[in-house]
């Protein structure tokens, strides 16, 4: 077995499992958010440790919430995500550039 484990904005770790295609994430912060569209919008990790996993169609969550666009916290997180990106650029590297500038998109059409 596989695993190959990605550090993410925001204080996510990322673990994708190659054979089963299982990818989960996990809350390496206090908490956290992250876009995942997967979940069709924003999950909000609630706790150091909560995990929010994706194999297939199938996904879950611990001690998380999904804040779906409209939701009074949407824009607010969306806000975190962005500088998040930002200061997880500066120290890794300009990869990130397209997915911080599609996030900004993304806050200027609420």
């Amino acid at each position: 077995m596989t695993v190959t484990v990605t550090r993410k904005p925001g204080g996510i770790t990322q673990l994708f499992n190659t054979e089963t295609g299982r990818v989960t994430y996990k809350c390496k912060a206090e908490s956290a958010y992250m876009l995942i569209e997967a979940f069709g919008g924003i999950v909000k990790f609630n706790q150091k440790g909560a995990t929010a996993i994706v194999t297939g169609h199938i996904i879950s969550l611990e001690s998380c919430d999904i804040l779906k666009k409209g939701h009074m916290e949407y824009k607010d997180a969306l806000i975190v995500i962005i500088s998040a990106h930002k200061e997880f650029a500066q120290n890794i590297s300009d990869s990130y550039q397209k997915e911080i500038q599609d996030l900004e998109n993304k806050l200027s059409s609420l």
